[in-house]
């Protein structure tokens, strides 16, 4: 029979304390853990790697050891904001601004949302990095309407652009389009893309919000696929009802 090591055991201890929800957030500092467990530092400091090896916490320099909670993401969700879905998961997102300005709608690379703009004299575009904690989640870029957005470029456009389309101008689609893709290294766009990430684990995502069938707002952003799980649920009798 295999022994365990007090590691292992110290291990087990916190993991099964964590599955039971003794600490919401943050966990007993080491010198706590150590007196709790009579161990040296060393041999906690292991059983903390060993957890974090499964996911189960991260540890932030000068800050302390979190419980990390499952990080997941919905394409198709009705939130439709990566910030306010991750923030629901204790997952704060901090949007980086890259380049925003006033554009012809011809210059909008994808064939898909391009069509949604034709006729538009100009687009307002926006390409931004979200992050969570020190990762690269997603590289975005957005288009707004410019009938529906008046004063869009004097906007803070750091935060849910989902919140400031329905607070500030009262915008909430009907129905909403996407597309999938799967990233075309072929393409400069999306090999910068995948650089900007730091992975080639990827998937690109296309999508229009529309209200009155007038689409008022697009987006594709590229999204890291190796950080968390791609969701898709399903409710019976209603396959299909608003999905593509």
């Amino acid at each position: 029979m295999i022994r365990k090591t007090l590691a292992a055991s110290i291990r087990d201890d916190l993991r099964a304390r964590i599955a039971e929800g003794a600490w919401e957030d943050r966990l007993p500092s080491e010198p706590e853990l150590v007196r709790r467990f009579e161990a040296s530092r060393e041999t906690v400091r292991k059983a903390l790697g060993m957890l974090e090896a499964e996911g189960l916490i991260y540890r932030m320099h000068g800050k302390g050891t979190f419980v990390e909670a499952p990080m997941s993401f919905n394409p198709l969700s009705g939130t439709l904001s990566i910030t306010e879905e991750l923030a629901r998961n204790r997952h704060p997102v901090r949007n980086t601004v890259l380049e925003a300005g006033w554009i012809a709608p011809e210059r909008i690379s994808s064939t898909f949302l391009r069509g949604f703009f034709e006729g538009a004299p100009r687009v307002y575009q926006a390409r931004r990095l979200r992050l969570v904690r020190s990762e690269v989640l997603a590289v975005e870029t957005s288009y707004f309407r410019e009938a529906d957005f008046p004063g869009i470029d004097a906007e803070d456009l750091t935060g849910s652009l989902h919140a400031l389309m329905n607070g500030r101008y009262g915008l909430a689609p009907d129905r909403v389009r996407n597309r999938f893709h799967a990233l075309d290294f072929r393409i400069k766009e999306e090999r910068e893309a995948a650089r900007a990430l730091g992975s080639r684990q990827a998937i690109r995502v296309e999508r229009a919000l529309v209200l009155k069938r007038e689409v008022y707002y697009a987006v594709s952003f590229t999204l890291r696929t190796d950080l968390h799980p791609l969701e898709f649920i399903q409710l019976p009798g209603r396959t299909g009802e608003g999905v593509l």
